[in-house]
């Protein structure tokens, strides 16, 4: 069986519910958010400048979204993002190499890691870094995604070994940020228990039926 990255947190939490959606394929479509954190990236891959990612911004939200009093205060709220982002790009020198790479992992069982990776960057030692925007708290203590994302990063990076990639978090909300870097035994472990996780929702979707 196979599962995204991004869904293998929700599928730990709640294999129930992550075998429900898949059944369902019941998946949230992107909004406002993933409008904003498209051109967030486009600005850190240098394909526009600040000045015209505002613009692009502004232009993506107003086509796509009703001109409305709410939708106005929404894309106020999105060009803060966007503007937060840029500062922390600026503060971290971080240069996006790669938008997203395509993730596969196939676990000793058999079952497989896919999805998009988080965006790659490179840091001003010339590391690979990731970068995942995210609009709530993230649990560092029992996410099995970021050392997945840091896993899959050193292997597509060819990176001299696993800690000298970092992942960066950045919350879109407080506009605050952090980095970790898992160490080799963390990164083992996440590898088999996403093995686990991903048996779990198989059974729960035979049970659904």
């Amino acid at each position: 069986m196979k599962l995204t990255c991004r869904q293998l947190d929700f599928a730990q939490e709640n294999p129930k519910g992550m075998a429900q959606m898949l059944k369902q394929n019941n998946f949230i479509k992107g909004g406002f958010n993933k409008v904003t954190q498209e051109v967030c990236f486009s600005l850190a891959k240098g394909i526009v400048n600040y000045d015209d990612a505002k613009r692009l911004l502004e232009i993506r939200l107003r086509d796509t979204f009703k001109d409305n009093k709410a939708n106005r205060r929404r894309r106020e709220s999105c060009q803060v993002i966007l503007h937060n982002f840029y500062l922390f790009l600026m503060q971290e020198g971080l240069n996006c190499v790669l938008n997203y790479s395509e993730i596969s992992l196939r676990l000793k069982d058999g079952h497989v890691i896919g999805g998009h990776s988080c965006a790659i960057f490179k840091d001003l030692e010339g590391n690979p870094v990731g970068v995942v925007l995210t609009d709530r708290e993230f649990d560092f203590g029992s996410t099995l995604r970021l050392p997945i994302e840091q896993y899959w990063i050193a292997r597509k990076m060819k990176a001299s070994n696993l800690s000298a990639v970092r992942v960066f978090v950045y919350n879109t909300v407080d506009h605050s940020y952090q980095s970790i870097s898992f160490s080799d035994e963390r990164i083992r472990y996440v590898l088999e228990r996403s093995s686990e996780v991903i048996t779990r929702v198989e059974i729960e979707l035979k049970d659904i039926g």
